[in-house]
């Protein structure tokens, strides 16, 4: 077992880690949580447009690539933001950069085990 799979595991025990939250890794964690918004924000406006396209044979307008392209750069922006974060917290406390990553490892696990249907 690898020291990331085994600082999960520890992180099994303690749900959601308050005091690194809202402590050294709290720019990060924001920066991770602003990331995944305009990823989501971006991935719901290219499904609506696809959509209309699969299902109506209606092509985007130019506002509707604009908006979509809009949202592609709030996420790249996001993307370098919590790169620059997570790198800060790994050079100031490498500790709790492991430990963030495991907690987001969790969640993103527990958000996978979501969207899994039978």
């Amino acid at each position: 077992m690898s020291e990331h799979e085994e600082n999960a595991e520890d992180m099994a025990d303690q749900v959601r880690p308050d005091e690194l939250l809202m402590g050294v890794a709290a720019e990060a964690w924001q920066a991770y949580n602003a990331m995944e918004t305009t990823k989501r924000r971006h991935f719901e406006q290219l499904e609506l447009l696809e959509n209309r396209k699969k299902n109506y044979n209606i092509d985007p307008s130019p506002r509707d690539r604009a908006l979509l392209s809009g949202l592609l750069q709030d996420h790249d922006e996001q993307v370098g933001r919590f790169t620059r974060a997570s790198q800060s917290l790994k050079q100031a406390d490498a500790a709790a950069h492991q430990a963030l990553f495991g907690y987001i490892g969790l969640i993103t696990r527990a958000a996978d085990a979501r969207r899994t249907t039978h």
